[in-house]
């Protein structure tokens, strides 16, 4: 039986556990994502610097994006040899994470669901009832 892999995510950080025989292994990920960036004599959406009126919020977009993307790499190159992805979480990013694997490898089978903040215990009762304790 192939390699199960079930992911719990959010913007934060993400979860990955491979379940094995009877074991299983749990790898923390921080995606390093910057909530808010303020940068130096910012006082408004658009701020000025000399004569020149500055707005950052392109500046930042592309930031988080990139940042979002790192993530997504990340967390891609941990299942990359899974055959069956369970992806959930309360985050948006599980949808992103979810696209890029359909459309990188279509050897795994991939599933997403809503979760909410869990446990670790219950991120691992989540995965091995997902995958129906065939493990």
């Amino acid at each position: 039986m192939g390699k199960k892999v079930g992911i719990w995510l959010d913007h934060e950080k993400a979860y990955v556990i491979s379940l094995f025989d009877k074991t299983h292994m749990i790898e923390k990920v921080e995606s390093n994502i910057e909530t808010r960036i303020r940068y130096e004599g910012e006082t408004k959406p658009a701020s000025g610097k000399g004569n020149a009126l500055v707005n950052p919020s392109k500046k930042r977009t592309k930031r988080k994006r990139q940042q979002m993307n790192n993530y997504i790499e990340c967390l891609i190159s941990k299942v990359n040899s899974a055959e069956a992805v369970f992806i959930f979480g309360p985050a948006e990013a599980k949808r992103e994470l979810n696209k890029l694997l359909i459309k990188r490898y279509d050897k795994p089978s991939v599933y997403v669901e809503p979760a909410d903040k869990m446990t670790e215990k219950q991120m691992v009762a989540r995965v091995r009832k997902h995958f129906n304790g065939t493990t």
